[in-house]
């Protein structure tokens, strides 16, 4: 469980990149809701968050992660009965039921930390069929452990966090070297879908599908993108978005600002402190305030993969780009749907956004990133969690 670890493997870098975003966030959150009697308090729950997660990541740092993979049908079982029980008894919330009332807990997204178990379970098969993971039967198998938790995700619905748990998966097997056959075959049956949808669009009305749009708010959001002046009450806020980003110019406008054209004194974007605190980093910290947030993550996830490439075995290499994949998908998506580049759809931006699920979950994945780095290579033979079995 525990292992003899060498101090200067420990990549205090990550830390500080992890610290510093938390506080920016944490500064952000108070500047979006400290004019709000409902979330004025916010700034403190994510402060608390952060302590619990710091926590957690130090144990999660000093347990071998070869411990936490063996432990994995515990992780599989945990976060399926959490997805299960929010899909029955779950809280909801514009339309989709996320959230999951836990007694002296609070509100808690399981789906938060079903990215955590997916690249858990995924890396502990990895480990143990790495050999044969071109068998059609044994791919099949890994298909099997992660379809359940990103179906029941999906069926929340959470279109956003299913992308991303597809992408974790899809990068994670790359790393383990997939057949090519594989990936032109999942290329293969993208393709018909991306033009089933496109004559699926064209061989409708614009009444058919204003009138489809109003019974599903995915497809609404998607179409807005397209064709926006259909669907001004779709994409105002990112409109107002772009707009508070591009009066923020090269410095803000200073963090609690008071001015009342700003997006959060107007109330003209209404989840300033989650989904779009970008823009409040644009208008307040202007330009140069979101290329540090954008750097810090860009050096996060550079960190990420420089720990992958030292790891001592394939299992903790995976594990370190499924976390950076984890991060960059976040960030790409965050900021392009505040940035308006690509349709509305909720994500938070690791380490900044508000929320106590995403921030513990987040300092929990960096914890497991350092422990891999604490067992760096020190042979070229490769070892599995599974050898000594």
């Amino acid at each position: 469980m525990f292992e003899n670890y060498h101090l200067k493997n420990f990549n205090f870098r990550i830390i500080i990149y992890v610290l510093v975003l938390s506080v920016i966030g944490v500064l952000l959150i108070y500047s979006a809701t400290n004019q709000s009697t409902y979330y004025g308090n916010y700034y403190k729950r994510q402060i608390f968050g952060i302590a619990v997660g710091f926590v957690a990541m130090m144990v999660m740092a000093l347990i071998s992660y070869k411990f936490v993979l063996k432990c994995w049908p515990f992780v599989y079982a945990i976060d399926m009965v959490l997805l299960v029980l929010t899909a029955i008894m779950g809280s909801t919330h514009g339309g989709a039921k996320r959230w999951l009332v836990l007694p002296l807990i609070g509100n808690l997204q399981p789906s938060d930390f079903s990215k955590i178990a997916i690249i858990v379970c995924l890396a502990a098969f990895i480990a143990y069929f790495h050999e044969k993971l071109n068998k059609p039967v044994v791919l099949f198998g890994a298909l099997c452990m992660v379809v359940p938790h990103i179906f029941m995700v999906f069926r929340q619905p959470d279109l956003s966090t299913t992308i991303l748990m597809l992408a974790i998966v899809a990068v994670m097997l790359y790393v383990a070297k997939i057949s090519y056959k594989y990936i032109l075959g999942v290329l293969a049956i993208l393709l018909p879908v991306v033009v089933y949808f496109a004559y699926f669009i064209l061989s409708h009305t614009m009444d058919e599908l204003v009138t489809m749009a109003g019974e599903n708010y995915q497809l609404k959001r998607i179409l807005s993108f397209i064709w926006p002046s259909l669907f001004q009450d779709s994409i105002y806020q990112q409109q107002n978005s772009v707009m508070a980003i591009g009066s923020g110019g090269l410095l803000g406008k200073g963090l609690n600002t008071t001015t009342f054209e700003s997006v959060k004194n107007g109330n003209f974007i209404s989840a300033s402190h989650t989904d779009f605190i970008f823009t409040i980093a644009g208008e307040e910290l202007g330009f140069a305030g979101c290329v540090l947030i954008i750097l810090l993550l860009l050096l996060l996830v550079i960190e990420c993969l420089h720990i992958a490439k030292n790891a001592d075995s394939i299992e903790g290499r995976v594990i370190c780009v499924g976390v950076a994949t984890m991060y960059a998908t976040q960030t790409f998506i965050n900021i392009a749907v505040a940035t308006w580049i690509m349709p509305n759809t909720g994500l938070p931006l690791p380490f900044i956004s508000y929320g106590l699920s995403s921030i513990i979950s987040m300092y929990i994945s960096v914890g497991l990133v350092l422990n891999v780095g604490l067992q760096r290579k020190i042979r070229e033979k490769e070892s599995t969690i599974f050898d000594d079995l």
